[in-house]
């Protein structure tokens, strides 16, 4: 599962490796929502300073239980060309923080002293 920090790391990243002022240009996330019956595509432009906000309001916005978030991009125009900083899309899905919250639980609570299982802990 990913974060929004592991997502402006890369970023970070992408503006090091195009050797880029981060305050001078404007940045375009591109993200899909999917939804059972297909997906949609969505963008937002932001400024540097506007990237964590930007990118939690998108999750927090978008996602629900009965779809999934892919950012798929984050680019930005340098001299005229179209520069891609992030290295993957990242997706997002409740489904899978809900089993990574469970799955925790379940490890955590597997067994009691006696070496018995504890049942219905959560």
């Amino acid at each position: 599962m990913f974060t929004i920090t592991n997502i402006l790391e890369d970023i970070q990243r992408g503006i090091t490796a195009n050797n880029l002022n981060e305050d001078y240009f404007s940045y375009r996330i591109v993200f899909f929502v999917n939804d059972v019956g297909g997906g949609t595509k969505f963008r937002v432009d932001t400024p540097y300073d506007g990237l964590r906000s930007a990118l939690e309001n998108i999750i927090k916005k978008n996602l629900t239980t009965t779809n999934c978030l892919v950012i798929a991009a984050v680019t930005t125009l340098k001299n005229g060309k179209c520069i891609s900083l992030l290295s993957r899309s990242y997706p997002f899905s409740l489904d899978g923080y809900f089993k990574q919250i469970v799955g925790k639980k379940e490890k955590e609570y597997i067994s009691n002293n006696c070496g018995r299982r504890l049942a219905q802990c959560y």
